[in-house]
């Protein structure tokens, strides 16, 4: 990065950065996360626009309409900060913020979502639950770490990809391939779960079912699950109407006084 009048430094990305956590700190009905994502982008602002009156029209102009995944907005607040930067320095003046920000939020936001609540989240309890078995009390901080090492680590990196990329989707999907991370995480967490099926049917008689099972075949029986679950997912099936099949098998079960 340059250093002259007009130019982002690392250490106001930085300042992005840290600013993002607080993205969702103030949502306004009409708008959502519009004031957060200001509030986030004020040190790039700052940089840039040293005359109040531009730095505070600047400022107003993102307080249009936003809302995207919290944690792969710093993806469009990289690509922000760097299309402020063209129009500020004139290599771009007519760069429209605005627009870019629109064109980003939805995909990100969908993107975000599956990839966070539908592959990480349950990989990370997954793996808490696994521990907790053990007895282990610090099974809950497991949880905390799994999942903030990767939300973390991408709301860091992806400012200065979205900086470095000027908001280039494409770029950003052969950097990180989302959706092979969360087939990958799916399929751990499945596993995971197998695992835990199988140790609850070699405990007490409270984890036992009413006919008589050995452990042994019982937990052959979570592993096959397990392993057919991973099946129909490499397959394309989807893991909610797995899930859905699962329940409607058990309340079956359950019924037939098998469970």
């Amino acid at each position: 990065m340059a250093h002259n009048a007009a130019s982002i430094r690392t250490i106001d990305l930085l300042g992005v950065f840290w600013r993002s956590f607080f993205i969702q700190a103030s949502w306004s009905y009409d708008r959502l996360q519009s004031l957060g994502f200001a509030f986030a982008l004020i040190p790039v602002l700052r940089r840039l626009y040293p005359d109040r009156e531009v730095f505070t029209g600047r400022l107003a102009a993102h307080m249009e309409y936003f809302n995207t995944q919290p944690y792969l907005a710093s993806f469009v607040l990289g690509a922000a900060a760097r299309a402020e930067e063209d129009r500020a320095s004139g290599r771009n003046a007519a760069a429209d913020v605005a627009e870019l920000k629109k064109t980003l939020m939805a995909p990100l936001g969908a993107l975000g979502d599956s990839f966070f609540w539908g592959s990480l989240k349950p990989f990370a309890a997954s793996a808490a639950v696994a521990v907790l078995l053990t007895g282990a009390w610090w099974a809950p901080l497991l949880f905390l770490v799994l999942f903030n090492i990767v939300h973390v680590g991408l709301r860091l990196s992806l400012v200065f990809v979205g900086y470095e990329t000027e908001g280039d989707v494409v770029a950003l999907m052969s950097r990180y391939n989302f959706t092979r991370l969360a087939r990958r995480y799916k399929v751990l967490s499945l596993a995971i779960i197998g695992c835990i099926v199988g140790t609850l049917s070699a405990w007490g008689p409270e984890f036992r079912t009413s006919v008589s099972v050995s452990p042994p075949l019982l937990a052959a029986a979570g592993l096959a699950l397990t392993l057919g679950m991973i099946a129909l997912i490499r397959v394309g099936a989807s893991p909610v109407k797995i899930m859905i099949g699962l329940a409607v098998v058990c309340l079956i079960l359950a019924l037939g006084g098998f469970a």
